[in-house]
């Protein structure tokens, strides 16, 4: 069997569905696929937002100076095809890159082309990111705008495969069917809730999602809704403080991480899915719940803004920095029944369009067009 790595020091939660549907679908094609990945860092142990995969490969990994390098070349010299996430941080990947530039390895490169979150593209960091970009055989973007910055470095567009990266919003929707209407009442009482409009903020707790102005706006709904609450699900840096900040309104309920169904209960109590942050990969999961997003024009969005609608999936509020416009926003949205309901009908049909089969699929196509190459 052909051996292909795909070598990534963390082993997300949210991954582990495409690792499997991917394995399936290129073992079809006598491709052996194995995810080799590392014990995570105290951040992501914080979000407890990671999983250990039975076919996978744990190597340790070494820190040295602003490098990781993960002690993963001995799969890799194995392989027929390496994927790698294009990060500047990633010791071995320099090495991977050289042995691609003299024809002695086929590597590729999985992410997004750029730093959507970097607030200088034309700083050193970057500048060294768009070096290395087409210093590989192939590449795998998330979205179309991957693509085209890619493109835009020189790299043949023939070599590039858009997986439009997804979530496995198939078990997310078998779970939603599986929620009788009885569990929810249990778990408004449970929670307290007594309010009827309800948004849903799921995500990790750190800086560039604005959670300082998530509160604040909230603010400015319940001002307008008087029956407002928010539920605010997910882990991270910010976890504590964040409790500080939301104790003297009992209405904001901060409820740390949740996964699998536990979390889609919670969502389902929900009519919207607030954040006004950063937005990635988040919109599908709400999408699939029904809960349009209501996010800003916030400049550092991850690839995946690209699938929410203005005005017809959701709302991007354009005045960024200012949390009373977006309180407003929402607020005009859940004392709209119409517009909500053809908001949420519309969020619905975004979670049937990206999939983790449909991204799985177009993964595994690029995967053999590249061993192919």
């Amino acid at each position: 069997m052909r051996q292909v790595r795909y070598i990534f020091p963390v082993s997300h939660h949210y991954r582990y569905p495409f690792h499997e549907r991917l394995r399936e679908r290129l073992a079809l094609h006598d491709v052996d696929y194995r995810v080799v990945y590392s014990d995570p860092p105290e951040e992501n142990r914080q979000k407890r937002d990671t999983v250990d995969i039975a076919w996978g490969i744990k190597v340790p990994t070494t820190t040295i100076g602003g490098l990781a390098y993960q002690h993963g070349l001995r799969e890799a010299l194995k392989a027929d095809l390496v994927i790698v996430q294009q990060e500047n941080k990633l010791a071995l990947n320099y090495f991977l890159n050289i042995a691609s530039m003299i024809g002695l390895k086929r590597v590729a490169y999985f992410g997004h082309g750029r730093n959507f979150q970097a607030r200088d593209r034309s700083s050193r960091a970057e500048r060294w990111k768009r070096f290395w970009a087409t210093r590989v055989n192939w590449w795998f973007g998330y979205t179309d705008e991957t693509r085209k910055h890619i493109e835009s470095l020189g790299f043949p567009a023939s070599r590039i495969t858009v997986f439009n990266n997804a979530v496995d919003t198939g078990t997310v929707r078998q779970q939603i069917a599986a929620v009788t209407p009885e569990r929810l009442a249990h778990r408004r009482a449970e929670l307290g809730l007594t309010g009827t409009h309800v948004g849903v903020f799921v995500g990790g707790l750190y800086e560039d999602k604005r959670l300082d102005f998530l509160i604040e706006s909230a603010c400015q709904t319940r001002a307008r809704v008087p029956d407002f609450e928010m539920l605010v699900i997910g882990g991270g840096p910010a976890f504590e403080t964040l409790k500080t900040q939301a104790a003297p309104h009992p209405w904001i309920h901060v409820l740390g991480p949740k996964f699998g169904p536990d979390k889609i209960e919670l969502m389902l109590l929900g009519q919207l899915f607030l954040m006004p942050g950063l937005v990635g990969l988040a919109i599908l999961d709400a999408a699939a719940a029904g809960l349009p997003i209501v996010t800003t024009a916030f400049p550092w969005h991850s690839p995946e803004i690209a699938y929410l609608d203005d005005g017809i999936s959701g709302l991007i509020v354009q005045d960024w920095e200012n949390p009373v416009a977006y309180g407003d926003a929402v607020a005009e949205i859940l004392l709209d029944p119409e517009r909500l309901a053809a908001m949420r009908e519309q969020a619905r049909a975004v979670s049937a369009r990206y999939t983790i089969e449909a991204m799985a699929d177009r993964f595994a196509e690029g995967v053999l067009k590249a061993l192919q190459a």
